[in-house]
C-alpha cells in the first residue's frame, strides 16, 4: 500500500503534519476529514523526503520526563489515550520526539496499544515501554507515567551535575591551551628572532619552546583536524550501545573515576530496580529490564548469570552480594528488604543516598582537578617566561 505524507488544520485552526498508509489521494483525504483534519498538502512519500538532521539527535532524559508528565496529566483527567497524544504531541518542542508521537498516534488509532505502538521506536526507552504495558494491563497508566516522570527527572538531573562539575575544569583547560599556544607562536618567536640576530646564545629551555613553535606552526592544524576528527570518532562510538557495554569494564578500573562510575551504576540500579518492583513488575522481569537499563556489560552478565539461581528461590541480595559487583551496602540493604518485604521502598532510599554519594565524590574530584590545573599552567607559563629571560641574561653577560 503507498505511503503518503500529508500536512493538514485541525479544528483549532492547528498544523498536524504526519505519514500514513492509504490506497490512494483521495482515499488519504476521506480518512483525514474523518478524523476533523483539513487537508493542506499530501504527497508520495519517498526515502528522498525523509533527510533530517533532527533524527541523528538524540532524545534527552529530560523530553522524556515532560513527556510522561504531560500525559500522566491528561490521562488522569479522564482523557483517552487517542485524545490524549494529539494533546500532547501538539504541545511537545523536539521535533524528533514530535514526529515519533506523529507515528504512535496513527498506529494506536489503527488498533495497536500505546506500548506497542511505543516499542517499535528504538528511541524510547525500553523501560518505559515495559512500565506502560504494566500500566495498560493495570489500569494505573497514569500512576505509573508519573513515577516514570519522575524517574527520568532524577537521571537527567544526575547528569546535568556531573556535567555542570566536569564544565569549568574544562574551559580552563581550553582558555590554558588556547593561551600558551598564542605565546609559543606569537610571544617567543620575536624576542627569539631578536636574540638570534644579535648573536646571542640561545640557551636549551628556549630551543625547546623554539621546536615547539615551529611545530605548531608547521603541523598545528593538521593536529588541529586530528584532535577534531578523534573527538568526532570517539562521539560516535559512544553513543554505540555495543561499545558503551565494551567499554564499561574499563572505566571502572579507571583510577579516581572508577569508584564514581560504580556510585553511578549503583544509584541507576537501585532507583530503576525499586520502581519496577513498586509497580509490580515480576522478579525475574526486573533482572531482564534492569540488565538493559543500565547499559553496563559487567552488570548485564552478572544479572544474567544470577537469574537461574533467583528461579531457584535463592535471595536477590545474598546472590548480588556473591558477585560483588555492588557496594556490601548496597546488598544488605537488599537483603533486609527482601525479609521485610519493603525491597521497593529500601531501594528508592539507598538510590538517594547514593545519588548524594556520586554528588559529593564529583565536587570532590572537581576540587582536586581545579588547583591540578592551575599548577600545570603555572608550571607552563613559568617555563615558557624561563625560555624567554634566560636569553636576555645570556646576551646581558656576554655584553657586560
Amino acid at each position: 500500500m503507498p505511503v503518503f505524507v500529508y500536512e493538514a488544520k485541525n479544528l483549532q485552526g492547528i498544523t498536524v503534519r504526519g505519514k500514513i498508509d492509504a490506497v490512494d489521494m483521495n482515499a488519504l483525504t476521506t480518512s483525514l476529514r474523518e478524523k476533523n483534519y483539513f487537508p493542506v498538502k499530501i504527497k508520495p512519500y519517498s526515502n528522498a523526503m525523509n533527510i533530517d538532521f533532527n533524527d541523528y539527535k538524540k532524545l534527552t532524559l529530560k523530553d522524556i520526563s515532560i513527556f510522561c508528565r504531560q500525559f500522566a496529566v491528561i490521562i488522569s483527567a479522564g482523557i483517552s489515550i487517542v485524545k490524549a497524544l494529539e494533546i500532547v504531541k501538539e504541545q511537545t518542542e523536539n521535533i524528533k520526539l514530535k514526529k515519533i508521537l506523529n507515528f504512535i498516534y496513527d498506529d494506536v488509532q489503527k488498533g495497536k496499544s500505546l506500548s506497542e505502538a511505543m516499542g517499535e521506536h528504538k528511541d524510547i526507552p525500553s523501560m518505559l515501554v515495559n512500565m506502560i504495558t504494566v500500566g495498560e494491563t493495570s489500569g494505573t497508566l497514569d500512576k505509573i507515567l508519573n513515577t516514570m516522570a519522575a524517574y527520568y527527572d532524577k537521571e537527567y538531573k544526575q547528569q546535568q551535575k556531573i556535567k555542570q562539575a566536569l564544565t569549568y575544569p574544562a574551559v580552563i583547560s581550553i582558555f590554558a591551551i588556547v593561551v600558551v599556544t598564542m605565546l609559543v607562536t606569537k610571544v617567543v618567536p620575536i624576542f627569539t628572532n631578536m636574540i638570534s640576530s644579535l648573536g646571542g646564545q640561545v640557551p636549551m629551555p628556549t630551543r625547546i619552546v623554539m621546536g615547539i613553535s615551529d611545530f605548531i606552526k608547521t603541523k598545528g592544524l593538521f593536529v588541529l583536524a586530528l584532535i577534531i576528527f578523534s573527538a568526532v570518532l570517539l562521539k560516535y562510538l559512544s553513543n554505540n550501545k555495543a561499545n558503551k557495554l565494551k567499554s564499561d569494564k574499563y572505566l571502572m578500573k579507571i583510577p579516581i573515576f572508577g569508584p564514581i562510575y560504580k556510585k553511578i551504576i549503583t544509584a541507576r540500579f537501585a532507583r530503576t530496580f525499586g520502581i519496577l518492583m513498586g509497580s509490580g513488575v515480576p522478579l525475574i522481569e526486573c533482572i531482564d529490564i534492569c540488565a538493559d537499563v543500565l547499559e553496563s556489560k559487567t552488570v548485564y552478565d552478572i544479572m544474567m548469570s544470577l537469574k537461574e539461581e533467583v528461579k531457584k528461590g535463592a535471595g536477590l541480595g545474598e546472590t548480588l552480594e556473591s558477585r560483588k559487583i555492588f557496594p556490601i551496602m548496597l546488598t544488605q540493604m537488599m537483603k533486609i528488604g527482601e525479609e521485610s518485604g519493603s525491597l521497593d521502598n529500601i531501594l528508592k532510599k539507598t538510590a538517594e543516598f547514593y545519588d548524594t554519594e556520586v554528588e559529593t565524590a564529583t565536587a570532590q574530584l572537581t576540587s582536586l582537578i581545579e588547583p591540578a590545573i592551575i599548577i600545570l599552567l603555572s608550571v607552563i607559563v613559568g617555563f615558557i617566561i624561563l625560555s624567554i629571560i634566560l636569553p636576555v641574561f645570556s646576551m646581558y653577560n656576554s655584553f657586560s
